[in-house]
């Protein structure tokens, strides 16, 4: 069904500005234009606008890295999920290109090139194809902090156990989920906000709740 821009910015709660600015990107076609002043979008530019808008929030992906994405080979954003799926560790990766070499990382934070392995081997940073990139040293900033303000390292390794344990799950629950689906990019897609956004929520809730429940104690 054909819609006007009006419309569109309500349906998707997206400013037209921006809807205008991914037409000019080219992630979204250009609409019908029967009359000079009229332009019409079809039911796919929401589901488009949505698809979009949640690799920017959720993957923090740019304009170019998605345009990268949307310009492979066969890409079909119905299928959409099913593409991230596959290119999942690049998306990941791709807001952090810029490597920082060990060094550096070592002068920043004032610690020994063995302190800064051990926290790779106990699973608290993580090396991008065997290099460090803005994401781990802005991790590595809340570990020194922490560290200088008394945080136990238990917690940390229980950080760690737990979220070992918790990935081991997802892996086992997405497998048996996607042999299952009739369809394959929506049953994705539910796997997504299942780990994106359900699993944040359950936990800064739960730790909340109960961090209430020690104050009213």
């Amino acid at each position: 069904m054909a819609m006007k821009m009006s419309e569109l910015v309500k349906r998707t709660d997206t400013p037209k500005s921006t809807i205008l600015y991914y037409i000019k990107e080219g992630l979204l076609p250009e609409p019908e234009k029967p009359k000079p002043n009229l332009h019409l979008y079809d039911d796919s530019a929401v589901e488009l606008i949505g698809f979009i808008k949640y690799l920017q929030t959720h993957f923090g992906c740019s304009i170019e890295e998605i345009k990268t994405l949307f310009g492979k080979k066969g890409f079909d954003f119905r299928k959409g999920f099913e593409v991230l799926l596959e290119t999942l560790d690049v998306i990941m990766g791709a807001a952090y290109k810029e490597t920082i070499p060990a060094a550096e990382l070592c002068e920043r934070f004032d610690i020994t090139p063995q302190t800064l392995e051990q926290y790779v081997d106990e699973g608290l940073l993580f090396k991008r194809d065997g290099h460090f990139t803005q994401r781990e040293a802005k991790m590595l900033a809340i570990l020194r902090e922490g560290e200088r303000n008394g945080v136990d390292p238990l917690l940390l390794r229980q950080y760690v156990e737990h979220a070992r344990a918790l990935a081991q799950l997802e892996v086992e629950f997405g497998q048996r989920v996607l042999q299952n689906a009739d369809n394959k990019n929506g049953a994705l897609k539910t796997l997504f906000d299942t780990m994106l956004i359900l699993k944040p929520y359950l936990f800064n809730m739960h730790t909340l709740t109960t961090y209430r429940g020690g104050k009213d104690s």
